[in-house]
């Protein structure tokens, strides 16, 4: 407030408070981004960038390409303007792009929407090569992604590669937050836009929010600009990182045979592969009165759910050290005994 008075209180321009973009043109800078900061709008966290772009661009029965797995809150919302979801078939390192080129020419998606650092729910990265790789298909189809990186800074191992944004930049919208890493309730999310799409963004989010709160944004731009930012990530990432390692430690020890799980470089989760005839979704409500939680992998799908019931994601992020092997312990008797009734029918 002493730095910027009654300016922080009062209603600002729709595309975000100018001290906080020219601080999130140097966050993205850092991500091999590098674009002005006319291109760049603040929007109420990742899910209201997301609604901003759909806004902006979906209709009824238009169809949106999706890796598989993805985001379950994703799908909703795509689905929610209407949209048809379309999985394109992936692998470890993400989309593959033959499947994606062979998607493409058989539909004009409106959208192709990727999570490629630390995806959610899977925590796989997908590499340079790649990104290079699907960038071509996206560029040659002259195809539109949305590029979902929240996850970004909490990297445990290994070197930051870029954003795949820097890949194909006149045909990805970039969307990223500060709620995994400063706070959910400041509602941040960051995103660059392709113009044409900026402008649409800007006069919708001026008809319908005014904007993003301009208190929370001055908030955000004085914490990127100081060095408790620095701090903070440090802070997180080593306590973050440490979850991660005893969950992988707690899941080799404790689960039965047959399962399967990640070991990501960064970001909250860690995704499980059961055994077939393992149901993720039955099994959680054996968890649920031992106390433990997760989120069934038939819900990071577009089609084919009930394929897929044997999956699901942990997420180590709000969990304390000192529960993760008691919990983990607890959820492998509920896998180890599910599986065991399973094949005594």
């Amino acid at each position: 407030m002493t730095k910027y008075g009654n300016r922080a209180l009062q209603y600002g321009m729709p595309q975000g408070f100018g001290p906080l973009l020219e601080q999130a043109a140097h966050l993205l800078s850092e991500r091999w981004i590098r674009c002005p900061a006319d291109n760049i709008h603040i929007a109420t966290g990742r899910s209201g960038a997301l609604h901003n772009v759909c806004r902006a661009v979906l209709g009824a029965g238009d169809v949106v390409l999706v890796e598989t797995p993805t985001h379950g809150p994703a799908l909703e919302m795509f689905q929610s303007y209407g949209a048809t979801v379309t999985s394109v078939e992936s692998d470890e390192a993400g989309l593959l792009p033959e499947a994606l080129d062979e998607a493409l020419a058989r539909t004009s998606a409106a959208l192709v929407y990727l999570l490629p650092t630390f995806q959610n729910p899977t925590g796989r990265t997908m590499p340079t090569t790649r990104r290079a790789e699907v960038a071509e298909v996206i560029v040659r189809r002259n195809a539109l992604a949305v590029e979902d990186d929240v996850y970004a800074d909490l990297r445990y191992r290994g070197r930051p590669i870029p954003a795949f944004w820097a890949f194909a930049p006149n045909n990805t919208v970039y969307i990223t937050s500060l709620s995994k890493t400063l706070a959910p309730a400041i509602r941040i999310g960051i995103a660059v836009l392709p113009p044409d799409v900026l402008s649409t963004v800007s006069a919708l989010e001026h008809g319908i929010g005014m904007q993003t709160s301009t208190l929370c944004q001055a908030i955000a731009a004085e914490f990127l600009a100081s060095p408790f930012m620095a701090e903070h990530l440090q802070t997180i990432t080593e306590a973050y990182s440490a979850k991660l390692q005893l969950l992988c430690t707690a899941l080799g020890k404790y689960f039965p045979g047959g399962f399967r799980w990640t070991e990501p470089d960064g970001g909250l989760f860690v995704w499980v592969d059961g055994p077939p005839g393992f149901d993720a979704d039955a099994a959680l409500d054996r968890a649920l009165l031992r106390d433990v939680a997760f989120r069934p992998g038939s819900a990071f799908y577009a089609d084919d759910a009930l394929l897929h019931r044997n999956t699901m994601r942990l997420s180590f992020a709000g969990v304390r050290s000192e529960q993760v092997l008691p919990g983990i312990d607890a959820l492998a008797a509920v896998c180890g005994n599910y599986r065991e009734s399973r094949e005594g029918e």
